[in-house]
């Protein structure tokens, strides 16, 4: 795989001091508000995984499937939730992770379905957020990991149909791969 990739973006090990900072600041934030943590798959599972490990306070996990994209085109957004999400939300401090935000379409939406749901509070957390590119109407997220350029990023969750997430890092695919 590395032989497709034209440049690491963000390292592994940056990753990794930036995910336990924003660790930090969720504990802060949420240490006695019994938060549900609610992931957008399933570009985030890696960062949501090091995320929570970083968080030593109780929070419950749910999980939403949120899709636009096909390749590098962006398609109609699809929405889906397990059947136990509305008791789960209703009432509750939600922290809503995402691996990416980039014109801000699928973080809005998902927090607009939450909202709905009857979550007390919505907190977007992202691991990257492409600087330049967000709609006119969506709200910036809460806590960004990482701005970056208006790349196509692979790796450490973030994919190119299906693949590239198991890379430890962020990276740029090279032209034509």
């Amino acid at each position: 795989m590395d032989q497709d990739l034209d440049r690491i973006l963000i390292p592994a090990d940056a990753i990794s001091r930036r995910v336990a900072e924003i660790g930090r600041e969720l504990t802060d934030r949420f240490r006695h508000r019994d938060p549900l943590v609610v992931a957008i798959m399933h570009g985030c599972v890696l960062f949501l995984a090091d995320l929570v490990r970083q968080m030593p306070i109780p929070l419950d996990l749910e999980f939403v499937y949120c899709r636009s994209y096909r390749g590098t085109k962006c398609g109609p957004l699809e929405f889906g939730q397990r059947a136990t999400l509305p008791d789960a939300v209703r009432g509750r401090n939600v922290i809503l992770v995402d691996d990416i935000f980039d014109t801000g379409r699928t973080i809005t939406h998902a927090a607009a379905q939450l909202r709905d749901l009857g979550a007390a509070e919505v907190h977007v957390v992202v691991l990257l957020q492409k600087t330049g590119c967000a709609a006119p109407d969506s709200p910036p997220p809460d806590l960004v990991g990482f701005p970056i350029d208006n790349l196509f990023a692979v790796g450490y969750g973030l994919d190119f149909n299906g693949r590239y997430r198991n890379l430890p890092h962020i990276a740029v695919l090279r032209p034509g791969v």
